[in-house]
């Protein structure tokens, strides 16, 4: 059994949403119907994304240098991660954004050791992204939740942070939850053990006083309740 802090990316490990910054920045008007049609709930999340992608023309540099232009990392983060390094937990990336701009962001800051699993991009005449599942399976809806329900399978403790609405599946499937924004407002009245927070030493802080009774309790890697 491992014991895993599963992170969002966007809007969690930085304070905006980095794959939105760059549709902004360089996709043709239509990616806005695309975003429209995924909070009517005609799209998912990874539909949405690879339909906005598509209608992106810059390359992989230009992407890459606006993004470490925009990019601004939640405070606590790198104290975050030597406490998970010191302490034996396993820290894992888990994002419906891009591999190109996560690798960006996490390379830069030097934490290479991070597990991260995003969309994968390439480049054939458009920009495609595709996302598979901890088996190897390409998946249109459910990217998180796949790798949440693994981690749960292999019985491991699972220890989420997130944010957003396409965060809620995948964190009920967590024994211990940290939220801010929609994911908060999901669980906190249906939950136990779904901590708020703004910075990642707030999360730190929890998990240095709280975690090891977690661990010690019967059936650890039991959903808590």
């Amino acid at each position: 059994m491992a014991n895993v802090l599963c992170l969002d990316f966007d809007d969690t490990i930085v304070l905006d949403n980095t794959a939105r910054q760059l549709f902004e920045g360089f996709a043709a008007p239509g990616w806005k119907d695309a975003e429209a049609a995924y909070h009517d709930g005609k799209l998912s999340v990874e539909q949405f994304n690879a339909a906005a992608l598509d209608l992106v023309e810059a390359s992989r540099d230009e992407m890459m240098a606006y993004v470490r232009q925009v990019a601004r990392v939640r405070p606590g983060f790198l104290e975050l991660l030597d406490w998970v390094h010191w302490n034996g937990w396993l820290a894992m990336v888990v994002s419906n954004g891009f591999d190109f701009y996560v690798d960006e962001v996490l390379d830069g800051l030097g934490v290479d050791r991070v597990t991260r699993h995003a969309g994968r991009t390439r480049r054939e005449y458009r920009w495609r992204v595709t996302y598979y599942s901890p088996r190897g399976v390409e998946v249109q809806d459910g990217f998180k939740l796949s790798y949440a329900a693994a981690l749960k399978g292999a019985g491991d403790f699972v220890a989420y942070v997130g944010d957003g609405s396409s965060d809620v599946e995948a964190a009920k499937l967590a024994n211990v939850v940290f939220a801010r924004s929609t994911l908060l407002e999901r669980l906190s009245e249906i939950r136990d053990r779904v901590y708020p927070f703004e910075t990642f030493d707030d999360v730190r802080r929890i998990l240095e006083t709280e975690s090891s009774g977690w661990l010690a309790e019967p059936g650890a890697a039991d959903v808590a309740r």
